[in-house]
């Protein structure tokens, strides 16, 4: 008896000890687990006067392995004598996907009493979903490129300037 007693101690602990590794191993695929951002990374670009064409897309983000979330979009210019038309989209295998185009104010972020241009604000972008703060965001999936191009010829030494954060997942 007391070996039978033995044998069924023996057998329930392997059993808990194959349950409970089956059990950690689907706590990492747990349907409606939160996936928090990794790495903090941000992208930005600069068009130059005598140097990009207008109509010409750069990259300003590019997605991590994982993916990416992305806020915070905004934009500067020195030009103090002309409006540019920018465009924002979302490029996955050369095409793109939507996206936004905003007229920028003559010196955007370098005058007084003149900020930069939020792009990804509910006025400039809207349709974007927002978090729990009631900020818009963009999730990006690997392969995704954020690319920006301008409309107009860039007036004597001036530039227009993107910045953008993200957090890699």
């Amino acid at each position: 008896m007391k070996n039978s007693i033995l044998k069924l101690a023996a057998v329930a602990s392997v059993a808990a000890l194959l349950v409970g590794g089956c059990l950690a191993a689907l706590a990492a695929v747990t349907p409606n687990s939160i996936v928090t951002g990794q790495t903090p990374n941000r992208g930005r670009v600069q068009f130059l006067q005598g140097t990009d064409s207008a109509g010409t897309y750069k990259t300003l983000y590019t997605a991590g392995v994982n993916g990416s979330k992305c806020f915070g979009l905004f934009e500067t210019n020195n030009d103090a004598s002309a409006t540019h038309l920018v465009t924002v989209q979302v490029f996955n295998a050369l095409v793109g996907y939507g996206g936004v185009a905003v007229t920028t104010a003559s010196s955007d972020g370098f005058a007084n009493a003149t900020p930069p241009k939020a792009f990804m604000s509910p006025t400039n972008w809207p349709g974007l979903p927002v978090d729990s703060n009631g900020n818009p965001y963009i999730n990006l999936i690997s392969g995704d490129t954020i690319q920006a191009t301008f409309a107009t010829a860039l007036t004597s030494t001036d530039v227009v300037n993107l910045y953008i954060s993200c957090t890699d997942y």
